[in-house]
């Protein structure tokens, strides 16, 4: 089978749980959108775009002529498993640790770890990233982040 096929069909139901979900949620009215309005509005449009994949993939000569085997040739699996794992750490550890350091740790690992940045550039990249995200989000915006063991 195609993998444009394939994935669309993925991608379909994706967007067909996605519009069950925002139902779910509630759409409200035109002049008072409920919580599910704006979600339908962004998974009709994604449904509709993985069906139009779908359609153009069974007219004879159009859409990808991939197969889905080919797809996976030459694959390097350690940077996105990498990646998968730091995620998963990250998420695990910014409760507890807090936003900062554990933000400024995970991308110290990835531009070092997974990307081979040289360390000065992989410390002032963190540094800097981290940082300005945590003003803008904690100081600017007032948003509540998690402070973790520090307090930071």
């Amino acid at each position: 089978m195609r993998a444009d096929r394939v994935s669309s069909l993925c991608w379909l139901a994706f967007g067909l749980l996605c519009i069950y979900g925002s139902v779910l949620l509630g759409l409200g009215t035109l002049r008072e959108p409920g919580t599910g309005f704006f979600p339908l509005l962004a998974a009709s449009f994604f449904t509709l775009l993985a069906l139009t994949v779908f359609v153009r993939s069974l007219i004879p000569g159009r859409g990808f002529q991939v197969v889905i085997s080919s797809l996976w040739k030459g694959t390097i699996w350690h940077r996105p498993l990498a990646v998968g794992l730091l995620m998963t750490g990250y998420i695990l550890a910014l409760e507890r640790i807090g936003f900062l350091l554990t933000s400024l740790v995970v991308l110290l690992i990835m531009l070092r770890g997974v990307e081979k940045f040289p360390w000065w550039k992989a410390i002032l990249i963190s540094i800097i990233s981290s940082g300005s995200t945590f003003l803008l989000f904690n100081v600017l915006l007032k948003t509540v982040l998690p402070t973790g063991l520090f307090g930071f």
